[in-house]
């Protein structure tokens, strides 16, 4: 057994991997690395210390650091990584000096769930909001960043580009467009939007897709055709995040619906 999966966006790679007798030769990275082990046991020396990242570890690598790697245990081993440029983690830290990790492996849950997010979408070629928002939340959480970048609140800014995503909800939304409107770089603008809405852009964009559907049911509009209308491609999914937002899927409010006429 023996799979190795990387995915490029921009340049940022990442890295979906299974094998069992596989063995890393001492190796190290431009980019920070910073990944998860999903089953079995991550083995590898790192700096003079033998480490065991066990399922859920989260493994962080600073950029330069020697290390090797394999499974330790008869079971195989199954991990994600992402390679992180340095310049992009300088971009959202706004710090030039390399960051400090609080320790080579760490446990936290959300931290983990983020990381693992990051690599699945970036793999289904998801939309650069999302992408965006995930490696800056994984930076953030991942080491001390600095909140300078927070202040001060750019009000008309964010309102620009609430009016551009009501305009566009069948597509993906282009972070790049946005940004160019509002004359702002695009983690500054996931700061500032999170300071002054209290969520992130996606989140935001996701919620107004959403309760744009419900008005298109409302109306009457046939189920599938109000997904795509509204920029879903998959119907679980469409139902997951419906639910999310008013307890039931698109699917049953549509059937209560017709129920009711």
């Amino acid at each position: 057994m023996r799979e190795f999966n990387y995915t490029k966006h921009d340049d940022l790679t990442v890295l979906s991997a299974k094998f069992d007798k596989f063995e890393y030769r001492k190796h190290s990275h431009e980019e920070y690395a910073i990944g998860v082990t999903l089953g079995g046991i991550q083995k590898y020396w790192l700096e003079g210390e033998m480490l065991n990242s066990a399922p859920g570890g989260v493994m962080l690598f600073q950029p330069e650091q020697l290390h090797d790697g394999c499974s330790g245990g008869k079971a195989g081993l199954e991990y994600v990584m992402s390679y992180i440029p340095r310049q992009l983690v300088e971009e959202i830290s706004g710090k030039n000096e390399v960051l400090k990790f609080p320790a080579p492996i760490i446990y936290d849950r959300k931290l983990a769930e983020n990381i693992v997010r990051l690599i699945r979408s970036i793999e289904a070629g998801n939309g650069e909001l999302l992408i965006s928002e995930l490696i800056m939340n994984i930076i953030n959480s991942s080491a001390e960043t600095d909140d300078k970048l927070r202040t001060p609140k750019n009000h008309r800014a964010v309102n620009r580009a609430i009016e551009m995503m009501h305009d566009n909800f069948e597509v993906p939304l282009k972070l790049d467009e946005i940004c160019a409107e509002i004359a702002m770089s695009k983690f500054h603008f996931i700061r500032q939007f999170k300071a002054i809405k209290g969520l992130s852009p996606y989140q935001f964009f996701l919620g107004r897709r959403i309760e744009q559907a419900k008005k298109y049911l409302d109306d009457g509009k046939e189920l599938y055709a109000v997904m795509l209308e509204c920029g879903f491609y998959d119907l679980s999914h469409f139902n997951r995040q419906f639910k999310s937002v008013y307890g039931l899927t698109a699917h049953a409010y549509t059937k209560l619906l017709n129920k009711s006429c």
